[in-house]
């Protein structure tokens, strides 16, 4: 008999969704297949780094330099036009991690991305093209970042529609879907001084959690690591989200092998 194909929905959270990092190293531990993934935001870009190396060491490294250099990558400002940062040191870095010249073609795991086209409202899953800037439209957190103009169309953070692509990776041929959700909203104890920057990220993502729930809807399995005493933009805090993601993955592994007929 022929298996299940599995897909895995990878939500944005910002910082939390480092934790998608250890979801994926448990399920590649437990011998959980992967045939495809969909993600939104930070799951666009861990999806897309996995999809194209399969290499769980590789990501928990670029995670952790990534949040010792946080002030370097979000320092990286513009003139305010369509945002307060240019993003052009993040594109680097995803360049460097996925490859300048990879398309979706080139991933050894079938990947879509969803951003938003600004002008309309309208959902658009990202499945061609260069895989860096599918990832760098779909992560692109409104005023945060500088609007990236892809396919003439000029594209923000998924998680306006779509925050956890349950939906998308059904559609992508998986039979059975495994979503991870890293924003159930609650309020962080942060007594730092608030900024711009932190603001605009928390009142995006709040908005983003009032979508979660229906986002989710037709999930086999759903994922949801405790990270809520993790700010949006504690980057620093990379290995910690990956514990958070590795723990929740190992309480609910043997039901996901149970509803796959897995040993």
């Amino acid at each position: 008999m022929s298996r299940k194909k599995v897909g895995l929905a990878l939500g944005g959270g910002a910082a939390r969704g480092l934790a998608h990092i250890g979801v994926l190293e448990v399920l590649e531990e437990a011998g959980i297949p992967i045939d495809m993934i969909a993600g939104t935001s930070m799951g666009a870009i861990v999806g897309a780094i996995y999809s194209k190396t399969r290499n769980i060491k590789l990501m928990h490294k670029l995670a952790v330099d990534f949040g010792s250099r946080k002030i370097r990558y979000f320092s990286d400002f513009t003139v305010p036009r369509t945002g307060l940062i240019k993003g052009r040191r993040i594109e680097n870095e995803l360049k460097f991690a996925i490859g300048g010249s990879t398309t979706f073609r080139d991933l050894s795991i079938p990947f879509s991305c969803v951003a938003v086209d600004i002008d309309n409202g309208e959902e658009i899953v990202i499945q061609d093209g260069m895989v860096w800037e599918a990832v760098r439209a779909s992560a692109s957190v409104p005023v945060v970042f500088a609007i990236p103009k892809l396919q003439g169309r000029n594209l923000v953070d998924g998680g306006l529609m779509n925050p956890v692509p349950t939906k998308t990776v059904r559609n992508m041929g998986a039979d059975f879907v495994i979503s991870v959700n890293v924003l159930p909203y609650k309020a962080v104890s942060d007594h730092r001084e608030p900024n711009i920057f932190t603001i605009m990220m928390k009142a995006f993502y709040i908005l983003d959690s009032r979508f979660i729930e229906d986002s989710m809807r037709g999930a086999d399995v759903i994922i949801q690591p405790d990270v809520t005493a993790i700010a949006f933009t504690d980057f620093q805090r990379a290995a910690e989200c990956i514990e958070k993601g590795e723990l929740a993955t190992r309480r609910i592994i043997s039901e996901i092998k149970d509803k796959l007929s897995l040993p």
